[in-house]
């Protein structure tokens, strides 16, 4: 019997998706995630807790959020303006934040400067939201949970896709699949696609880029290509993971396991304004968005090994 009470912490619903499993879908994205991946377009999925985005363009220097922060974590703020960046009115001392489970700041703001990321939600609650998208699924459509990484938080997870699944409803994850196998075994029942990253095939570097090795990652992928049908999708970040010989081992592996498509994902920077919200630094400004002949050259190099490779 599904527990329709389950909580757990989202901070997205986005419906009318169609690059994350079959059909038209309902995103569901849950907050905490193993990885730190440089390039990552969701920070704000990052940490297992409700956070604050600052958006400095609706801000006055009021400062009636201060007023009501009980933990003096909000201030004035007195540095000099950064070249090419909206000097803020306030600062945040983000270690404070985090221990504020009233977040009476974000109510305070009169202009929406601060924005709350993260919700505590039910499984009846997001079932409901589902429901709404059931006429556009067309019996091809479905829910995807993304995050985040839903295994982060399973017990909600697993409670959501049940209920999912009780309405025939088709379901699918995006997991970076870094967790014990016991857990990935948990959510095979109720899950119907598989979306996992392959960021490098050699474990120290993708330490270096995610800060985890990938050994388990690739042992879980193994695994649950033997019983459900498993999406790699490969984010091209040029200078880290670009390289012929990396691209050549990923389509190897995922041959070995029975993986016979791999979407590659052009490298970009729509998610840099939620950092500079956050309060956390971005570490791939250098970067560019490879151009189109490299990823015709990397889709190239996947179908010469017989791997069928979209380009998303």
């Amino acid at each position: 019997m599904t527990n329709l009470k389950k909580t757990g912490l989202v901070f997205d619903i986005q419906s009318f998706s169609v690059h994350d499993g079959p059909g038209i879908r309902t995103l569901i994205f849950l907050k905490g995630c193993p990885l730190r991946c440089l390039w990552c377009a969701n920070p704000e999925g990052q940490k297992l807790f409700p956070e604050v985005r600052y958006h400095v363009m609706k801000c006055v220097g009021c400062l009636a959020c201060a007023e009501v922060c009980p933990h003096g974590a909000i201030t004035l703020f007195s540095e000099a303006c950064r070249e090419g960046k909206k000097q803020p009115k306030i600062c945040i001392d983000r270690e404070k934040c985090a221990k504020c489970l009233g977040l009476e700041c974000v109510a305070a703001c009169p202009n929406g400067a601060l924005q709350l990321t993260g919700k505590l939600m039910t499984v009846e609650e997001v079932v409901k939201a589902v429901k709404r998208d059931l006429p556009f699924y067309r019996g091809k459509g479905g829910v995807t949970l993304s995050g985040g990484d839903p295994v982060y938080q399973p017990k909600f997870a697993i409670e959501l896709l049940q209920a999912c699944k009780e309405e025939y409803v088709n379901t699918a994850i995006e997991s970076a699949m870094f967790a014990k196998r016991e857990k990935i075994e948990k959510f095979l029942p109720v899950t119907d696609l598989f979306l996992t990253d392959i960021k490098h095939m050699n474990s120290k570097k993708h330490k270096e880029l995610t800060g985890v090795p990938n050994e388990l990652i690739l042992k879980n992928i193994a695994l649950t290509a033997r019983y459900k049908p498993v999406l790699v999708r490969v984010p091209i970040i040029p200078g880290s993971n670009d390289d012929d010989k990396n691209m050549a081992a990923t389509a190897a592996f995922c041959l070995e396991y029975g993986i016979t498509r791999i979407n590659i994902l052009p490298y970009h920077k729509l998610g840099v304004s939620k950092y500079e919200q956050l309060g956390m630094e971005y570490l791939q400004e250098e970067i560019e968005t490879p151009d189109d002949d490299k990823m015709e050259h990397i889709k190239e190099i996947m179908e010469d090994m017989g791997v069928t490779c979209i380009i998303n």
